[in-house]
């Protein structure tokens, strides 16, 4: 998935650049070609027009961006070229050198490959559709000026590509931790150690490996600097070394930092769209929907616990605990067949939470999210998504509802499954359990979908 592409820098500041730089690009640039990839040398032949743009050298085809077009496009690279000097506290040294495209078919066709938007290669050379803005492949050059980096064998991939996208520090308008808060929310972000191991493999459907390494890698700079990020970047293996505190550990801390970051609502709606492709999404009815408070932070007057000892309330706050089977908390008066259950709550420690309706008659329909994956009950078994596991530690709001044997489940907004005559249509109580763990609990709506 590309990066977003972004504007920067004023027109004039541009043409001005441009004006300054067409003296020295009637001549050629210095013969040094140690710089030079295969793909580049064959590029060049197409690409034979030179703009000296100070720290940069831009490669594109005579004729083929209009002057103003092109001078804007200097202007942003030289720009991010500074923004990121800032970033990372390094002044480059040398040259780099940047190659225009028209745009994504031209890109294609002359490099003769399938890569679009930007790419680098080599240790100087960076390929671009010529409107593309950003630091992230600047980074990847940069990079290779690390003290400790010389060599060009760097890091794991999950660190480069972190650190990149990190420096931009957004995808698509979105901000990158609010990317991975919420991959968390929804139950979707992945376990550091396997995404490392295998960063294009590891993540689940719909979430982008680099916005979770982004997040992580910016967290990092956040916490401790760029400098120490760097040391890291250098001996990658070694966080406890470089940065005092083990990956364990920072992958625990890093956690707790998304469960507890605000995320504007509108980016919000931009990640959870992505998970909603081919089911539909949550009616907006359901998000509101008045129905009956079952608990509201008072007294348990509209649930019965199956164990007493194991629920309480604490300051507007039911809390179960339990270190067995499941332990359940069901509603005193039955509810239709067609029923609607709204529940929000935190899964502290442990394994699962579920919620119920239908409860009767030696059936029951069964929304299950566990800390592995996530279940809703049929007829005759269960199916699961496995690729929903229920975050520890995160306020989340799950609904269940049963519409004519249609089960539908939803976390955080996103659907999770959507089976059709799954359920059984009969009246009954709805209800609450947990398994292993313990669970808090701010609010219960039992409401007709």
């Amino acid at each position: 998935m590309p990066l977003q592409r972004r504007c920067v820098r004023c027109l004039l500041l541009a043409t001005l650049l441009l004006c300054a730089a067409r003296a020295a690009a009637a001549q050629a640039p210095p013969a040094d070609d140690g710089w030079q990839t295969d793909l580049d040398r064959h590029v060049l032949e197409q690409l034979t027009q030179v703009v000296d743009a100070g720290p940069l050298l831009v490669h594109v085809r005579p004729g083929g961006l209009p002057p103003e077009v092109l001078a804007a496009d200097i202007a942003a690279n030289r720009a991010s070229f500074e923004e990121l000097q800032g970033k990372l506290g390094l002044k480059y040294e040398g040259r780099i050198h940047v190659f225009l495209y028209r745009d994504d078919d031209d890109m294609r066709a002359t490099t003769e490959g399938d890569a679009d938007i930007a790419f680098s290669t080599g240790s100087r050379s960076i390929h671009q559709v010529h409107d593309f803005r950003g630091v992230h492949e600047l980074t990847h050059v940069f990079a290779l000026q690390f003290p400790g980096n010389a060599d060009g064998a760097g890091p794991d991939l999950f660190l480069v590509e972190g650190l990149a996208t990190a420096m931009a520090e957004s995808d698509q308008g979105v901000p990158v931790h609010a990317w991975a808060a919420m991959y968390q929310r929804l139950g979707r972000l992945p376990e550091l150690p396997a995404l490392r191991a295998d960063l294009m493999g590891a993540a689940p459907r719909g979430v982008h490996p680099y916005h979770v390494a982004a997040s992580f890698v910016l967290y990092l700079v956040e916490r401790f600097g760029i400098e120490a990020v760097k040391r890291w970047y250098e001996n990658s293996t070694e966080a406890g070394l470089e940065l005092g505190v083990t990956f364990p550990r920072l992958d625990r801390d890093w956690r707790r930092f998304l469960a507890d970051l605000s995320v504007a609502p509108a980016d919000a709606e931009h990640v959870t769209r992505r998970f909603a492709r081919g089911k539909d999404p949550l009616p907006e009815a359901w998000r509101t929907a008045a129905g009956t408070r079952l608990f509201d932070g008072g007294p348990l007057v509209a649930l019965r616990p199956e164990d007493p000892s194991r629920w309480t309330v604490a300051d507007g706050v039911l809390v179960g605990s339990h270190d067995g089977p499941w332990s359940a908390l069901e509603g005193t008066d039955p509810a239709g067949a067609d029923v609607g259950l709204r529940v929000r709550f935190r899964l502290r420690e442990g394994d699962a939470f579920k919620l119920m309706l239908n409860h009767g008659d030696g059936a029951v329909s069964e929304a299950i999210f566990a800390a592995w994956a996530s279940y809703m009950t049929l007829r005759d078994g269960h199916e699961s998504e496995e690729e929903v596991k229920l975050p520890a530690g995160v306020w989340c709001e799950a609904i269940f509802a049963n519409v004519g044997g249609r089960g539908r489940m939803f976390l955080n907004g996103s659907p999770v499954l959507d089976l059709e005559g799954a359920l059984p249509v009969q009246p009954g109580t709805v209800g609450i359990a947990v398994e292993r763990g313990t669970v808090e609990v701010a609010d219960i709506t039992v409401f007709a979908p």
